[in-house]
């Protein structure tokens, strides 16, 4: 069973690297990928492990790039999963420098929003925790902060922060491609669902995104998440077939107090009242 989007506490995620290798071989997971926001320090602590094991698992580098592409429907927000690249590639390591450094900004500007929202102004010393603590800070991180004033409910929490702009603080999406592939690394658009969902966009629209984007090496299309239907998986999988992309197949696991809904190696069916699983071979 493959899952190749899942994420550890390097980023936004609940666990460790030792902890998430635990719970991937125990959800019988024979292939994955590591693909933690803007930073490729937990994937490269499992790659290690795995290597000191002699492992039968594959396992492919990864990260998920905070990206926008400017030239088509006024600028989108997209995030690009960059995968089976070397670590000391540095194309690599320098989209990570360039991205950490606008994440500090983007910090910043939350917790400013939170204190517009909320009324509550974080003290430096519990911002530089957080900071600390992962080397990608996240609306996550911030709820759990906030949580200590008070009982906010978790879904207005996410719908405020969506209000929250931060495209000027994000990689152009070409760059990513330019450089990732330089690297021999390969590219994918992670979750166009939530592309639509964020702009408003048709099935139409996320065509014509994947064509532009193709048009720069775009290399893979993830057909297959946990925020996906039936509908969105075989709408995708038209598109990625169009364009002769790789499908790609991904949970977006973060673990169950980030996200309740997400379970590893399994993508939800939203549109049935069984709530089935549909396990991903």
């Amino acid at each position: 069973m493959k899952d190749l989007h899942i994420h550890t506490k390097y980023s936004d995620g609940e666990y460790d690297e030792n902890e998430i290798l635990k719970r991937i071989k125990n959800a019988g997971i024979t292939e994955f990928a590591i693909c933690d926001h803007d930073t490729i320090e937990g994937s490269k602590k499992i790659s290690k492990i795995l290597k000191q094991q002699n492992s039968s698992l594959i396992f492919h580098s990864g990260v998920e790039l905070t990206s926008r592409v400017f030239d088509i429907f006024g600028g989108v927000n997209v995030h690009l999963l960059a995968r089976d690249f070397n670590y000391d590639e540095k194309g690599i390591n320098d989209l990570v420098k360039e991205i950490s450094v606008l994440r500090k900004k983007k910090i910043q500007r939350m917790v400013d929003f939170i204190d517009k929202i909320y009324g509550i102004k974080f003290t430096d010393k519990e911002i530089e925790e957080i900071q600390k603590s992962t080397n990608s800070v996240g609306k996550p991180h911030f709820y759990k902060l906030l949580c200590k004033y008070g009982d906010f409910d978790r879904i207005e929490y996410y719908r405020n922060m969506d209000k929250l702009h931060s495209e000027d603080l994000r990689l152009d999406a070409i760059k990513v491609l330019e450089l990732v592939h330089k690297g021999k690394g390969n590219v994918t658009l992670a979750h166009p669902k939530e592309v639509m969902r964020e702009y408003n966009l048709s099935y139409k629209d996320i065509d014509k995104l994947v064509a532009y984007l193709k048009l720069f090496g775009l290399d893979g299309l993830e057909t297959e998440h946990s925020l996906h239907t039936k509908e969105d998986i075989e709408e995708f999988k038209k598109i990625a077939k169009k364009y002769n992309l790789k499908e790609s197949c991904g949970s977006d696991y973060h673990g169950e107090n980030v996200k309740p809904d997400v379970f590893l190696g399994v993508c939800k069916k939203v549109n049935t009242e069984k709530n089935d699983l549909i396990k991903w071979n």
